[in-house]
């Protein structure tokens, strides 16, 4: 198959990049471990039923070969419908010795890197880092097919909810058309009437919806998370001040989102836009954005240092005024924001930012 190519050769290419790891560190094998760094490596190996954190899978390379490493109640199902061609081999623990003792003995004798501590290895997570921000040409693909069915559900839910109904009624219906999709959820936040001005991270309670709610999932499969947002309201005017300054906000994100610029311009150039208005302190609240992808949601500041951004990373921004919220997913572009879930039997406020316009989700109204 095709897609089993592309893939092939995406993995092929992020082995190769760990083999340039460890000649940096002088090493002969890496490990990884870390959920998002396996899901990286494999382009998508998917994780069903329960975990301790001791029996979860890793991978093991040399730069030139690599191995899935698993516990034998899981590999008939992994290379079954996971991993099928993709090029890896087997190191296999049984279930009731556990995983230390299979990891014990990949080290012993070698110079081993890993991306978890363990004592005497070379820790390569940071050196990880700059190398899962940018998503393969495989994984774009997939993580389009998400973003779609995430905005998809978000946008069903809203169109079809009713005042009366609690905050965790909602958080159901959406939950049910994200599985319906095949979409696991990594996150939902519900917010009635005003607790979206209160709490910026809202979650979901028993409170009813009399005149609007916002709705927020975060999403995730093939290893990689996508968030949205949609917000409606049973009032003409309402919050209708607080949408159009959010959505002029986003589209200022959505413009800084090419390779070389920084969170910290996101961040002051919402202070400028937000200056002297009604706003101009509601930008002290909360984050404007992060990186996602393999991560739900990943700091872009670390110790005061911007990362700058780099083609084909996913960003997910959050421009939140009142209780107004525009929340989506894009990926950087070499001109700005790719986005990937454009509004289409939904409701937008086109933003022209330096001659390119975005089509940013506005404020479903039903009257009905």
């Amino acid at each position: 198959m095709e897609e089993t190519h592309d893939r092939r050769r995406d993995i092929d290419a992020k082995q190769a990049i760990v083999g340039k790891i460890l000649a940096e560190t002088g090493c002969d094998t890496a490990i990884l471990l870390v959920p998002a760094h396996l899901a990286w490596f494999s382009g998508g190996l998917n994780l069903r039923g329960l975990f301790a954190e001791s029996e979860r899978p890793g991978v093991t390379t040399n730069g030139k070969m690599r191995w899935l490493i698993c516990s034998n109640a899981d590999t008939q199902r992994l290379f079954d419908e996971e991993l099928d061609g993709l090029g890896f081999m087997l190191k296999e623990w049984n279930w009731h010795t556990g995983r230390a003792q299979l990891l014990a003995d990949l080290v012993q004798g070698k110079k081993v890197a890993s991306d978890r501590p363990f004592p005497g290895l070379p820790l390569i997570s940071d050196r990880l880092r700059s190398e899962t921000r940018p998503l393969y040409a495989s994984d774009r693909v997939r993580y389009i097919e998400l973003a779609q069915l995430v905005s998809h559900a978000l946008e069903a839910t809203a169109r079809t909810l009713k005042p009366g109904e609690t905050e965790e009624e909602i958080a159901g219906q959406l939950a049910h058309r994200a599985f319906h999709r095949g979409i696991d959820v990594h996150a939902i936040s519900v917010a009635a009437d005003d607790r979206n001005r209160k709490f910026r991270r809202s979650g979901y309670t028993d409170a009813t919806v009399q005149f609007s709610c916002t709705l927020q999932l975060t999403g995730v499969r093939d290893g990689l998370h996508a968030t949205f947002g949609r917000s409606v309201t049973f009032e003409l005017d309402a919050e209708s001040a607080a949408t159009d300054a959010a959505c002029k906000l986003a589209g200022a994100y959505f413009a800084l989102s090419k390779p070389g610029r920084t969170f910290g311009e996101a961040v002051d150039t919402g202070f400028r836009l937000l200056e002297g208005t009604a706003f101009e302190h509601e930008h002290r609240l909360n984050s404007p954005g992060y990186g996602t992808g393999w991560f739900p949601a990943d700091e872009l500041r670390k110790m005061n240092h911007d990362e700058p951004f780099v083609l084909h990373q996913p960003l997910v921004w959050q421009a939140r005024l009142g209780s107004a919220a525009v929340v989506e997913t894009v990926i950087v572009g070499p001109d700005g924001a790719e986005q990937i879930a454009e509004p289409a039997d939904w409701p937008f406020k086109r933003i022209v930012v330096g001659g390119r316009a975005y089509d940013i989700p506005d404020r479903l109204v039903r009257t009905e």
